[in-house]
């Protein structure tokens, strides 16, 4: 693989973190304005029918549709609304500082997934700057954030919440770690990556009524000042899931899902900017390391 090709991959690597750290902020956002269950439905709604009518324009397929790909299509499935129900879960209740990071960890998910059940092989130099972004996200997630004084993001009291809300997000990214390289790897070959986005979301979303209903939860669409926020969650996080897609055509998982995950440095440079949070040394030093590994990985 050439210096040339993997660069474009990481570039639109890239893209997706910026996307990712986007849509973070208005899942956040929608999570408290109308719920997390309808954010969560009603955004997977608007993001696939987006990327539905997308796919008729700009999919390119180079792999046949098989028997084998409805399987892989029933695991990105299922891992995609495990990954978004307690996303929105952990977003809409938790301070942005403490969920992002856990989430972020899908990238380590992802890389462990790619290498055991995708049997993808990258170089010693990949793995080399994988490794050093891994570590990055790894001490931006432990590293702790002092509230600002103009914050309003709720520090959480119950110690047992607290440790519910970082499963949530623990569990967050093990739905993204299995969901995304099947993705890339699998789904979007056969059907283009906006196509693969589309049916994905449809079928999480079919997967969730009964979930819901079972549970009594509302899915009403939410109020008409509450549209921009969850038209807005399901534009970036569909847009993030197409340029990973596209990625994955220049650069293995092992490169991708590690620069992707770099949404989570973004979204915390919200928090410290918008939100007035400040993050300590170790958190600062993660994300120099992963500035680093991106530079390893494009060279």
């Amino acid at each position: 693989m050439s210096a040339g090709v993997l660069l474009v991959g990481v570039s639109l690597a890239l893209l997706t973190s910026v996307c990712w750290a986007l849509g973070n902020v208005f899942i956040h956002k929608s999570g408290k304005a109308v719920g997390a269950p309808r954010a969560m439905l009603w955004a997977l709604l608007a993001g696939g029918a987006l990327a539905g009518v997308l796919s008729l324009a700009f999919d390119t397929r180079t792999r046949p549709v098989t028997v084998e790909l409805v399987g892989w299509i029933a695991v990105a499935g299922g891992a995609g609304l495990v990954a978004y129900v307690c996303l929105f879960l952990a977003f809409e209740r938790a301070p942005l500082s403490i969920a992002v990071p856990l989430v972020s960890c899908w990238s380590v998910v992802a890389c462990a997934f790619s290498l055991v059940v995708l049997g993808e092989r990258p170089s010693t130099r990949q793995l080399v700057g994988a490794g050093v972004v891994i570590a990055g996200v790894i001490l931006v997630s432990i590293g702790p954030v002092r509230q600002g004084r103009g914050s309003r993001q709720a520090d959480p009291s119950p110690a047992a919440g607290r440790r519910n809300l970082q499963w949530a997000a623990l569990g967050s990214a093990l739905g993204f770690g299995v969901m995304v390289p099947v993705m890339t790897a699998r789904v979007a070959p056969a059907l283009g990556a906006f196509g693969g986005t589309a049916l994905v979301y449809v079928l999480g979303v079919i997967l969730a009524l009964p979930l819901a209903a079972a549970r009594h939860v509302s899915l009403r669409p939410p109020p008409r000042a509450s549209w921009a926020l969850v038209l807005g969650t399901g534009c970036f996080e569909t847009l993030g899931f197409v340029s990973i897609a596209v990625a994955q055509r220049f650069a293995p998982t092992t490169v991708v899902a590690p620069v992707s995950s770099l949404a989570a440095a973004l979204t915390i440079v919200y928090a410290w900017v918008v939100l007035r949070e400040r993050p300590e040394l170790v958190a600062t030093v993660g994300a120099v390391l992963a500035c680093v590994g991106i530079v390893v990985l494009s060279s």
